[in-house]
């Protein structure tokens, strides 16, 4: 919530422009003068207020104008750098899925080598366990005797 609140701040604050505020009061200053003049001047010329009035006027909506501009200015980069974030994350994500995907590969054959070793090492045991001359002698008694002496 606060994080939103402080990108809508941020994002505010760059499209804001301080001329076209300015500009705008300035506008706002000079129809207050045309109304003051109105009003405590009467022999103040009327074709100088309705200067001044228009005048205002004017620079009224030039500010309104140039903050609109400003404003669409700063949502097309907002809009493009939004675009390219969202590139760059589906670039992340499809070398993800390919390192993910060479993973699983090796995985696989891993596994598969795994079991192929089980099934020789079982091989190996079942022969050995049928084996006839498995509790032979392998050496002779005297050699026997000698090794175990050492």
């Amino acid at each position: 919530m606060l994080g939103s609140l402080l990108a809508l701040i941020a994002n505010g604050w760059t499209a804001y422009s301080f001329a076209a505020t300015l500009v705008g009061g300035t506008g706002f200053v000079l129809i207050a003068i045309a109304i003051l003049a109105a009003i405590y001047l009467p022999l103040f010329p009327r074709v100088l207020r309705n200067l001044l009035v228009g005048a205002g006027v004017a620079l009224i909506l030039g500010a309104a104008l140039y903050q609109a501009g400003q404003a669409k200015g700063a949502h097309e980069a907002f809009a493009r750098d939004a675009e390219r974030a969202i590139a760059a994350e589906r670039k992340r994500a499809d070398a993800a899925e390919r390192v993910m995907a060479a993973d699983a590969a090796r995985a696989a054959q891993d596994l598969a080598a795994a079991q192929a070793d089980t099934r020789k090492l079982q091989e190996l045991n079942d022969a050995l366990a049928h084996d006839p001359r498995r509790n032979g002698v392998c050496l002779p008694r005297d050699l026997s005797r000698g090794l175990r002496a050492l």
